[in-house]
């Protein structure tokens, strides 16, 4: 970043639940996670929590993930979230790159999440799924529990190893 900070990427914390929990709650569509879920998560073998962290700023965006059984080699993004402008927007491209390592090393060959179609966040996240894994998110069907909501998925078997 221009302004001479610079973006860490590192594991969720028990430091950092205050932080999801408040930037959940400005999300429209988010469920504000309570500390004992957010602790929890941190403990699913093979979950991936992340915070990206401003050495100017601090805390700046967190992804929650965990693995899941359907499809096989399934990692479900619960949550991806940042602060506003141009500070949140190198926060999670920064979120997502070290979460696309973290990829690289396991068996994982796709992404799936829930959001609203055609939504300002589903662009977003197609916008940065195109960049960071050079793939495009296919919808599933709706979520059984809230017909407004759509699953996607993002099929990484080919591009994750050679996006840039």
């Amino acid at each position: 970043m221009s302004n001479g900070s610079h973006i860490h990427v590192r594991g969720v914390e028990i430091g950092d639940f205050a932080f999801i929990q408040d930037l959940a709650s400005e999300q429209s569509n988010f469920t504000v996670p309570p500390s004992y879920v957010i602790w929890l998560l941190l403990k699913i073998k093979g979950s991936i929590c992340l915070i990206a962290e401003d050495s100017k700023h601090g805390p700046s965006a967190y992804l929650l993930a965990v693995p899941v059984e359907s499809p096989e080699n399934t990692m479900f993004v619960w949550q991806l979230a940042s602060v506003k402008g141009s500070l949140g927007e190198n926060a999670t491209l920064a979120v997502l790159n070290e979460f696309r390592g973290l990829l690289k090393t396991s068996a994982i060959v796709n992404i799936t999440f829930s959001t609203l179609p055609n939504s300002p966040a589903f662009r977003a996240i197609r916008r940065y799924a195109r960049k960071v894994f050079s793939s495009v998110p296919e919808c599933t069907g709706t979520v059984a529990v809230d017909s407004k909501e759509s699953e996607f998925l993002l099929r990484l078997t080919d591009p994750i190893s050679s996006a840039s």
